[in-house]
């Protein structure tokens, strides 16, 4: 079978493994969509030591689904239709998987493939609104930031839009991000290389700032602008991961302001798959449209190019899709 593999810094080749067997419990999953993440760039794009290279085969790719064609396990039968949860080995780019019963979310048995796997990072993002809620209460009422309007920033703003925020500011440099984000229900879109949004945040909110800050964007830089933009007592909640090492953090201010701050990784919980499957079963209830998400679809054997379009943030990007 075919596997993706990283050669080198922003060099992608197919590599020929042997189709995995699964052990008892297990199954082998025939995958069909895969779906680039901002955190593969990690592996993609970001220079790894010299020896690490090749890295293995299926890195780095961790949005998964397709249909189960082997079992030894009885709860997940052959023809069930899921998305494969590698957390944080990201080593799902390949045409089958072996996976675990833990790492597997069940599909509905029809729609579109690629479109039910848009409810992986959609639960990712239920899962950081959830630990706000545990943390500081409800975000109904609350005025909220969210820095970043990639894939994962899009779907806080639509999400606290659904929850009641009082007031939803989304911050980007891309503009056709920035007019999803008013779809979606901003009520201001601020392009930062434009504007500083520190100070239209501070001014939005009565010289107060928010009351909770989102860093969706995995910018070095943006925890100190997160910081900047958070009220007394605010809360941040921290989801992208820089790929840089050299994170600057204004801890002084921070604890001046006596900000509250969530973690909010899914994959390293005590059950990655229950906030994906909560978004399986939320869509097939038509309670949520994840459509628009989807901007660009490759085959798989185009997936260099796909990569590297990613890398690139260009041609009006939010989420590829490649199709097996």
């Amino acid at each position: 079978m075919k596997a993706i593999q990283v050669t080198g810094p922003r060099r992608l080749e197919f590599a020929d493994v042997p189709v995995p067997e699964p052990a008892d419990g297990e199954v082998l999953v025939k995958l069909e969509a895969l779906s680039v993440c901002g955190t593969d760039m990690m592996a993609y794009r970001h220079p790894q030591p010299e020896e690490d290279y090749p890295l293995g085969p299926g890195t780095p790719c961790h949005e998964c689904a397709g249909t189960i064609v082997q079992s030894r396990s009885a709860e997940w039968p052959v023809g069930r239709r899921v998305i494969y949860l590698p957390a944080l080995n990201l080593n799902g780019g390949a045409e089958y998987v072996v996976a675990q019963p833990e790492t597997l979310v069940s599909l509905p048995d029809n729609g579109d493939m690629g479109e039910w796997l848009m409810c992986q990072p959609w639960g990712t993002v239920l899962y950081a609104l959830e630990q706000v809620g545990e943390r500081v209460g409800p975000v109904a009422g609350k005025n909220v930031a969210v820095l970043g309007q990639g894939c994962i920033g899009l779907l806080f703003t639509m999400t606290l839009k659904q929850m009641g925020a009082r007031k939803i500011i989304a911050i980007d440099y891309h503009e056709h991000r920035l007019a999803m984000s008013r779809k979606l229900g901003a009520d201001l879109a601020i392009n930062s290389s434009r504007v500083a949004p520190e100070k239209v945040v501070q001014e939005v909110f009565g010289n107060q700032g928010a009351d909770i800050v989102i860093e969706a964007s995995g910018d070095h830089r943006a925890l100190d602008q997160c910081v900047a933009m958070a009220r007394m007592y605010g809360t941040l909640v921290l989801f992208g991961i820089p790929e840089e090492k050299e994170v600057t953090f204004d801890y002084l201010t921070a604890i001046a302001k006596q900000l509250t701050m969530v973690g909010t990784v899914s994959a390293t919980c005590e059950a990655p798959d229950r906030p994906i499957q909560q978004a399986v079963d939320l869509r097939a209830k038509g309670e949520v449209d994840l459509s628009w998400l989807i901007t660009h679809r490759f085959g798989f054997d185009e997936a260099p190019a796909g990569y590297e379009l990613y890398a690139n943030r260009g041609d009006g990007l939010i989420k590829l899709v490649l199709e097996i």
